[in-house]
């Protein structure tokens, strides 16, 4: 399994997962019911968790002073089911403790993630983040995604609210081999009084 070999050659804290059905260190891990989205701590970072909590589609877990939220958000609904759930996601992470990191596999096109276009869903992701206020950490305009027949597209977005964008010190995509259709993706945080950094990674399956 690379996650946890990625995981350790990076120094690896948080892991924000999405669609972790291979994941099997339970213990640590924070998955919704679906086990669409996934929050793995590691090391001595678990011993920082002061809170956790699951919705229907996204998982936080509150490390130090920041929140870190997984979400995927399929793209299967339909239009009418995309927005309810899009409604929920807003008001549990307008109930959550500041700051936020919120990272995962959204299945929606916006011009700001890197994309050509901004589509539907994208637009109003966008409007939603805006809302509370989270700004799009992504950077560049590298596919985060590939599959043969179906082109490459950047559905994975980074977003962070304002005051803690300063400390996300770097985003990048990684252009290894992953065994998955996505490409893993790391972003370094530093401590809000420290100078040590703390490394989020979040790949899918």
């Amino acid at each position: 399994m690379l996650q946890p070999q990625i995981a350790d050659e990076h120094d690896t804290d948080i892991l924000i997962l999405c669609k972790p059905y291979r994941m099997r260190h339970t213990q640590d891990e924070i998955t919704n019911e679906t086990k669409t989205a996934g929050i793995w701590v590691r090391g001595a970072a678990r011993a920082r968790i002061t809170a956790r909590g699951v919705g229907d589609d996204y998982v936080w877990a509150r490390v130090g002073a920041v929140t870190y939220v997984s979400v995927y958000l399929t793209p299967n609904w339909a239009v009418a089911e995309f927005l309810a759930k899009v409604a929920l996601l807003k008001d549990g992470l307008r109930a959550l403790p500041r700051d936020l990191l919120v990272a995962g596999d959204l299945n929606a096109r916006a011009i700001e993630c890197g994309m050509t276009e901004t589509n539907r869903r994208g637009r109003l992701l966008l409007e939603t983040a805006a809302s509370l206020y989270l700004v799009v950490k992504n950077t560049g305009d590298i596919p985060t995604y590939g599959r043969p027949g179906f082109g490459d597209s950047i559905p994975d977005v980074t977003m962070t609210t304002d005051r803690i964008l300063p400390r996300v010190r770097q985003w990048w995509v990684f252009k290894r081999y992953t065994a998955s259709d996505h490409q893993y993706i790391a972003s370094e945080v530093a401590e809000e009084t420290k100078s040590a950094r703390r490394r989020i990674q979040h790949p899918p399956p």
